[in-house]
């Protein structure tokens, strides 16, 4: 009877450790789960600023509504190779994620396209819009030009290009044009686009004969590549350390709850359609440009709007 006694006392004593320890556990992992929650919002706040240009509707009701929203994606020419100025967009995309459809069509706009930028006259090439009046005026700029709202952007320069691939790491594109660059060969076929050789692959232009329509295109697989490794993250610690990597060298006007938002309902809209607004290199009073027809941009609208759901 005393050896039962001892032997039940025994077993409610490892019960209570083992509950005290579970209680620790759960308590120190709830801790950790805070505690990158906390980070991952501290570095999306350092990312973020707001901008003012001319909407035509509000970008923040849109996503709360998870409604098709557009993006603009600039990619500065500064960042590395000592360029701290605040230079002009090379890149010029827009997106537009549409959670109904499961698509987000991505649109690249030649650097060079010549437009009318306000206070500036007609004889502009849109890339200038930035270095005239930074954000906000590229986002005016682009959104009068193409006729459709940009609810929101991103800017990003080449050293956050770099850090962005080296916090999602490497993706494989089919390259169709056989080049070395900045001492990187790149052969025609599935290659390897990793943090080490993202410039010299996204960056040449050169030696291609579409000349920058070539670097559009390069610069859409990749970012493709990197957007569809980024949705498959569903890993706290995964998005904090890619927020981290480039947290100074991006910026942009989502909220980290708008993230969030994004990365929950809008996931699924990884079927990425390619589009390219082509235009004709024309030379004006001794400046290159490239000249859009109305018929081309038109096209291009139309399929931004169809992709928007709008009229």
């Amino acid at each position: 009877m005393i050896h039962r006694h001892h032997h039940q006392h025994r077993r409610k004593k490892i019960w209570r450790y083992l509950i005290g320890f579970l209680i620790l556990f759960f308590a120190f992992d709830a801790f950790a789960v805070y505690k990158l929650y906390h980070d991952a919002r501290q570095a999306a706040n350092s990312t973020y600023q707001s901008v003012k240009h001319n909407s035509t509707r509000n970008g923040n009701s849109v996503i709360s509504e998870k409604k098709p929203f557009s993006l603009l994606i600039m990619g500065t020419d500064t960042g590395e190779y000592g360029r701290t100025y605040r230079g002009r967009t090379d890149t010029i995309m827009v997106a537009v994620v549409n959670p109904k459809t499961k698509t987000t069509t991505l649109a690249s706009i030649p650097r060079d396209t010549k437009v009318a930028i306000q206070g500036h006259g007609f004889d502009n090439k849109i890339n200038a819009a930035y270095s005239y009046g930074g954000t906000s005026l590229a986002m005016n700029t682009i959104q009068s030009y193409l006729g459709i709202p940009i609810d929101h952007y991103i800017e990003m320069n080449m050293k956050g290009l770099v850090q962005l691939s080296s916090a999602v790491g490497p993706v494989t594109v089919n390259n169709d044009l056989d080049f070395t660059n900045m001492g990187y060969h790149f052969k025609k076929g599935n290659i390897t686009i990793n943090k080490e050789n993202i410039l010299a692959y996204t960056r040449m232009r050169y030696q291609d004969p579409r000349g920058d329509y070539g670097r559009q295109l390069r610069q859409r697989l990749v970012i493709t590549q990197l957007v569809k490794k980024g949705m498959k993250i569903n890993n706290l610690v995964k998005y904090r350390s890619i927020l981290d990597a480039i947290s100074s060298n991006m910026k942009t006007d989502l909220t980290f709850d708008q993230m969030k938002v994004l990365a929950t309902d809008y996931r699924e809209a990884g079927n990425i359609k390619q589009l390219q607004l082509q235009g004709q290199g024309q030379q004006i009073d001794g400046v290159d440009y490239e000249v859009v027809s109305q018929s081309n941009l038109n096209q291009l609208t139309r399929k931004l709007k169809t992709a928007l759901e709008i009229k």
